[in-house]
């Protein structure tokens, strides 16, 4: 079996680490802070569970070898659209009393 050399590690994808380490500890800091718009039951949980899988898939994507572009495409655009959702959930919970 052939071996492929390994593509150098690009300024933007360490600055996507760095990016995704930040953002998993801020969702971490968002799931313990009492602040947010937390209800009873699991409707208060699904915007927490929404955010770190956002900064998750994120930090995962970034974390993966340079050769894997597809993939690491795939989970970012996951990571939006988890973002998305959770950004659609909070403001539904703003105006739910």
């Amino acid at each position: 079996m052939e071996k492929k050399e390994k593509q150098p590690l690009s300024v933007g994808m360490k600055l996507c680490r760095v990016i995704g380490v930040v953002l998993v500890c801020a969702a971490i800091g968002y799931l313990i802070w009492s602040g947010d718009f937390d209800h009873k039951g699991i409707v208060g949980y699904v915007d927490d569970f929404m955010l770190f899988m956002a900064a998750y898939t994120f930090a995962r994507g970034s974390f993966l070898r340079p050769e894997r572009r597809y993939i690491r495409r795939q989970l970012y655009m996951l990571s939006s659209l988890f973002a998305l959702l959770a950004l659609c959930w909070v403001i539904m919970l703003a105006f739910i009393k």
